[in-house]
């Protein structure tokens, strides 16, 4: 069903994009990104307490072992019609100064949070 491999993929492209984030040190996670983005629009409708259950899905961990790149995760989005979230993130990144450029990130494993 395409529907669901599409929300698959979402959760995919926000787990890999969160990773990121991590990685790089930023003060924001996709859940701050995923506010800016929608609350507006959603108002009352809006929820992200999904975002917090990302890695109790087998499939997105599974996403972790798979090469991926900054573009990969924004081809997802686009795909998807999350936009908002790209938008979002560009916002952010000129806000704080941060530059960035694609990279290969293969057989990366979550760390532990303190």
């Amino acid at each position: 069903m395409k529907n669901e491999h599409d929300h698959c993929s979402v959760a995919q492209a926000f787990y890999q994009l969160n990773f990121y984030l991590q990685t790089i040190g930023v003060s924001f996670t996709i859940k701050d990104l995923y506010r800016a983005a929608y609350f507006e629009t959603r108002k009352d409708r809006y929820q992200d307490e999904w975002l917090n259950h990302l890695e109790e899905d087998p499939h997105v961990l599974e996403s972790m072992k798979e090469p991926f790149t900054t573009y990969s995760i924004a081809e997802t989005l686009i795909r998807t019609g999350h936009e908002p979230i790209l938008r979002a993130l560009m916002n952010r990144a000129r806000d704080e100064n941060i530059g960035f450029t694609q990279a290969y990130i293969v057989g990366a494993r979550k760390r532990p949070q303190s």
